[in-house]
């Protein structure tokens, strides 16, 4: 199974392909997901579609169509809007995100106590907090795993982040860079702060 809902998002002249495209002998052994949700910022629709052997997604319709209901109708209709619409805008949007991408990097890679890699897509990225690990903050929050590093920072920074054990990354934290520059630089501000006063 490939998740290819960041097809659209990505960065520095990387080329996204399929599985399917990558080595064609596979092409009855694959199922593909993808939606909406990412590039067309429909999050909150749900729709989302899946394409791969006959017998298998006439099982997935024999299971789903059992356990949930259907995707209502007009759902279905923005979605095929956005599917058939206009597509000259999604290279702007990645654009605009690679940029944020860059400075949230930036920013993070220039506060000691972090290191960040660079994603080649999607719209967040994971901060190596291995360094804050076995600290104590400012308001007295002992730092043993990623998960009580987000929740430091939330309490004392009111930043929300993602604890990396979430995704099986610990002990990294997840940040989306899918708001604006000011909040963005705001957010890393604080969460300079709240790494500056671990002791």
């Amino acid at each position: 199974m490939t998740d290819d809902i960041y097809e659209h998002l990505v960065y520095d002249g990387f080329e996204f392909c399929t599985i399917a495209q990558v080595e064609p002998r596979l092409k009855d052994r694959v199922l593909t997901v993808n939606g909406v949700s990412k590039a067309y910022a429909m999050t909150g629709w749900r729709v989302g579609y899946g394409g791969g052997p006959k017998k298998l997604i006439a099982a997935m319709n024999n299971m789903q169509g059992q356990s949930t209901s259907g995707i209502n109708t007009l759902a279905q209709a923005a979605a095929v809007a956005a599917l058939e619409g206009p597509q000259d805008f999604l290279k702007d949007r990645a654009r605009e995100y690679q940029t944020r991408r860059d400075l949230v990097v930036g920013l993070l890679n220039a506060i000691p106590g972090i290191r960040c890699h660079k994603p080649q897509g999607a719209f967040y990225v994971y901060a190596d907090i291995s360094a804050c690990m076995n600290k104590v903050s400012e308001g007295g929050k002992t730092i043993s795993t990623d998960t009580d590093f987000v929740m430091g920072l939330l309490e004392e920074q009111q930043v929300a982040t993602v604890q990396g054990t979430a995704y099986g990354m610990s002990p990294f934290f997840r940040i989306s860079y899918a708001t604006d520059v000011e909040t963005l630089r705001e957010g890393c501000e604080r969460i300079a702060r709240f790494v500056a006063g671990l002791k």
